[in-house]
């Protein structure tokens, strides 16, 4: 150990060494390199900002020997449009022209007004297009005869962009009388500039104090057209530095780094109303491009050199240091190995085995031994048979994994089985493998092994597949498994003929025991309904959850006579009745919940299970309606009813729209008999069925909610018939009264809904009477009174139906803004035999009369009852002595008394008037 150690030092050491030589070198040659590199840049970069500085100098003295001569010849223009020269106009016009062909800077001269209006140019067209408004407008400011003006650049010609210099004609008095002006030829000063830029990155340009441009080369006519554009940066740093010449480098606002040389023109004394700039750029990166490749080439030249060198050390060293770790290699490969396969083992719990098989002994590690409660000895020695540790019913499949193997040795050996435990239970076991040693002949000599507990994974997989089949909170089968046994069931049945049954529980006011008691109340109390069912059924029965408070029980072998099954199904459901009727205790509060059962039987003929789920279900809800806390057995009439129920309610469906109902009306008369106003009343014309009257179809539409449909419907058909009969003398007084259905009235638009119709039709107000129920006014009276409130202050009125058979009460009606009461047909038919009704008869038309309100009585069929009706008071009447439901072609308007209907025929018509 000792002297591996100092081998390992003295070779540190002699790497140190050596790796400091090397880095000495690459680091001294990299410093040389980049004094080369730098040198070489600033070399360059003074070079260009020399010349740079040269062009920007030149640039600045053709620029300003053109503008003397620009200032010269205005200065000749002016002193000849003087008053005391001489110079006829002729001449002026001369004159001009031989100054511009002089000067090739200048494109056109122009003499101006005061107004800025061209009053002679060189060739004397005074083109506008030689002019700029912004500029024109300057003219008579030009009190100053010594400046020289100086315009903004202006494009008279799409691209091209024109400057203006001009001199004021100052009159004695100092004030203006208009300007002479030279329009300089953009294309000249283009070329001047452009003869200054020797590379293709370069741009140059003549700024003015204010920022604006005034020239820029190459052209830029989106910038050159905006005059409230942002000032070029360098330019402001520029004039911040009070400098004639500056030479500065950055950011342009394209983001491009920039070199800049920039510099004030003298002018020498032109007078210029303004101070130019003027700038020549380059792009920094291309001016470093040349000293950046020298410095690439340089640079990767050194990482040649230094990677070479490098790698020459290391390979070096490298084989030195493989000579020196040979051996300690050697010897630590094993032990890494070793502590490795160790570290694997305890993280995965895994023991080793291994088995010779020739002479059958099996070994194991600890690991392996603790996994069945035993020490390496007791299991090594041969004194515990290990095949007698694995279960009986596990060791075909284990052998099979074993032979599998055997067969095919490019297959591992693997195999899942229980052990005994020391303790005395059964530990399930992992067991994979392999033959490590074979034979000359083949032979299996030896095979290697691990073992692994999944004891923990066994039993999560058996509770994940109970979790799959039961109820989790009653521990019942829940709805898959017993679909699965209901299957058995039937298939059993049909082969053994012998029935059995379905029986459906419900409870009673669960929901309530829910929202009263709380949901933690109401699961318990689920939990001990279902430990009951299971009291009171047999083993083989299976008692299920469905959900919420629904359980389903299923009876077999219950006998092969039908009446036999049913007998012993009904004492089933006897015995489910009386445990489930039985008080609960829960938190010291005493509960009760009884159940409501349907009862359906299967056996030899066909069967399905969503049949007898849903005939149990529908046999359950005969119990609910039967007072609840019963049992009832499925009758074929139950799904002939629910069938006829289904049709009824899909053929209503198709009446509304296909237009097979009908309004057909009942007259209501007064004292002399005359007709005074009619009931609406709805009818269908079945096309299969005929006539049917609303006692049919009336209750479906009320259970479905189709009855808000069908109200809507007679509303509009009613108010059209009204605006029908508005254009007829005879019957243009007749009201029409309308029954309202409590579902309808109740909507909260329903209001609206009304006086959309009448809108619709044009239908009177005053003549629709709105016909309600008592029991409409048993509940939110305050929304009742609201609605009947609004409808009234439009004009439509109110009528109570069938007063005195509901829950009247005196101080609500003194509330109800209603015009009529209609006495219900029941008091009128007995009020002849029976004091009672008659007294009720009197009572109602004597409280009406007292409150102002109408009153009508209804079933009026024969001479005695409208003459007792007349002695009491009552003035207005409907029945079948004055006529029956008609189709309003049948309705008779006119007087009636004398051609009273017999009553023979009231008791068969007594459904066809009922109303909506």
């Amino acid at each position: 150990m000792f002297v591996q150690r100092y081998r390992k030092l003295s070779g540190f050491r002699t790497g140190a060494v050596e790796w400091m030589m090397l880095a000495f070198v690459v680091v001294l040659s990299g410093l040389l390199i980049a004094y080369f590199v730098w040198n070489e840049r600033g070399l360059l970069l003074t070079s260009n900002i020399e010349r740079m500085r040269l062009q920007t100098l030149i640039i600045d003295e053709n620029l300003s020997h053109q503008l003397e001569g620009v200032r010269s010849a205005l200065d000749s223009v002016r002193d000849a449009l003087r008053g005391g020269s001489s110079c006829t106009t002729d001449c002026r016009r001369t004159l001009l022209q031989s100054l511009k062909r002089a000067m090739p800077g200048v494109r056109a001269l122009l003499v101006l007004d005061r107004k800025g209006d061209i009053v002679m140019s060189d060739d004397d067209l005074r083109d506008r297009r030689l002019d700029d408004s912004n500029y024109t407008r300057r003219v008579e400011h030009m009190r100053d005869p010594d400046t020289l003006y100086l315009s903004q650049p202006y494009e008279n010609t799409p691209g091209v962009f024109n400057i203006k210099l001009s001199l004021g004609l100052v009159g004695p008095d100092g004030k203006n009388n208009g300007a002479v002006s030279a329009i300089l030829n953009p294309e000249y000063f283009d070329a001047v500039m452009r003869s200054a830029l020797y590379a293709p990155d370069m741009n140059s340009a003549i700024t003015e104090d204010s920022g604006r441009r005034i020239l820029f080369v190459p052209a830029d006519p989106a910038a050159m057209r905006n005059p409230s554009a942002t000032p070029d940066p360098f330019f402001v740093r520029h004039q911040s530095s009070h400098r004639t010449e500056t030479v500065l480098d950055g950011a342009a606002p394209s983001g491009e780094q920039r070199l800049v040389v920039q510099r004030t023109m003298s002018l020498r004394g032109l007078g210029l109303d303004k101070t130019l700039v003027v700038s020549l750029g380059r792009n920094q990166a291309l001016i470093a491009a040349g000293w950046h490749s020298m410095a690439w080439t340089c640079g990767v030249a050194w990482l040649v050199f230094g990677l070479t060198a490098s790698g020459g050390l290391i390979l070096v060293q490298r084989r030195r240091q493989v000579l020196d770790d040979l051996a300690a290699a050697r010897e630590e490969e094993q032990a890494a190995a070793a502590e490795k396969v160790e570290l694997a083992l305890n993280g995965a719990n895994l023991g080793l085995w291994e088995w010779n098989m020739v002479s059958d002994q099996r070994t194991v590690d600890g690991r392996a031994a603790a996994m069945l409660g035993y020490t390496l000895d007791e299991l090594n020695t041969g004194v515990i048979d290990w095949r007698g540790m694995v279960k009986a019913d596990d060791m075909p499949g284990m052998e099979a994994a074993l032979a599998a193997h055997l067969a095919d040795s490019s297959r591992s050996f693997e195999a899942e089985y229980r052990m005994r435990h020391r303790a005395g239970h059964w530990v399930w076991v992992q067991s994979r493998g392999r033959v490590v040693e074979r034979a000359p002949d083949g032979q299996p000599l030896r095979m290697l092994g691990t073992r692994m507990d999944i004891s923990a994974r066994k039993l999560a997989e058996a509770e994940i597949a109970h979790l799959a089949f039961y109820d989790g909170l009653t521990n019942l089968p829940n709805r898959r498994l017993l679909l699965d046994r209901l299957h058995h069931a039937i298939a059993k049945a049909a082969r053994g003929n012998q029935y059995g049954a379905v029986l459906f529980v419900d409870l009673d006011n669960f929901k309530s025991l829910n929202d009263t008691m709380g949901h933690d109340m109401g699961d318990r109390l689920l939990e001990m309904v279902a430990f009951r069912l299971s009291e009171v059924t047999r083993e083989t029965d299976t008692v299920a959850r469905l959900g919420g408070d629904e359980f389903v029980i299923l009876l077999e072998d219950l006998g092969q006579e039908q009446q036999q099954a049913m007998g012993n199904a009904a004492a089933v459901a006897g015995k489910v009745l009386d445990s489930l009727s039985r008080s609960y205790t829960l938190d010291g509060h005493e509960l009760r919940s009884t159940p409501s059962i349907g009862v359906v039987l299967f056996g030899a003929e066909h069967h399905t299970i969503n049949d007898l789920l849903r005939q149990a279900d529908m046999a359950m809800y005969e119990a609910k309606a039967a007072g609840r806390a019963t049992f009832r057995f499925f009758d074929p009439h139950m799904q002939v009813a629910l069938d006829a129920s289904a049709t009824l309610e899909a053929d209503l469906r198709h009446a509304l729209q296909r237009g097979e109902l009908r309004l057909y009306y009942q007259p209501v008369v007064d004292n002399g008999g005359r007709v005074t106003g009619v009931e609406a009343l709805l009818r269908w014309q079945h096309p299969q069925r005929g006539l049917i009257g609303p006692g049919e179809f009336i209750p479906q539409a009320e259970k479905s909610g189709l009855i808000v449909e069908l109200g809507d419907w007679v509303l509009e058909a009613a108010c059209r018939q009204l605006v029908s009969w508005a254009g007829v003398a005879d019957s243009a007084h007749l009201t029409m009264a309308v029954n309202v259905s409590a579902r309808q009235f109740r909507q909260p638009a329903f209001v609206d809904q009304v006086l959309a119709v009448l809108d619709r039709t044009g239908a009177d107000p005053r003549l629709l009477k709105l016909e309600l129920t008592e029991s409409m006014l048993a509940t939110d009276m305050d929304d009742v009174i609201a609605k009947m409130t609004t409808l009234k202050a439009h004009g439509v009125g109110f009528a109570l139906d069938d007063f005195g058979t509901g829950y009247s009460s005196l101080s609500y009606l003194k509330l109800l803004p209603i015009d009529q009461l209609k006495i219900d047909r029941s008091f009128v038919h007995d009020m002849l035999h029976t004091r009672h009704a008659s007294s009720i008869v009197r009572a109602i038309i004597t409280l009406a009369y007292s409150m102002d309100l109408a009153v009508v009585a209804e079933g009026v069929e024969t001479r005695e009852q409208w003459s007792e009706l007349e002695a009491f008071g009552c003035n207005a009447f409907q029945g079948y002595l004055f006529g029956h439901a008609v189709p309003v072609g049948e309705l008779a308007v006119l007087p009636v008394a004398s051609t009273f209907c017999a009553p023979s025929l009231l008791e068969a018509d007594a459904i066809l008037d009922a109303s909506v």
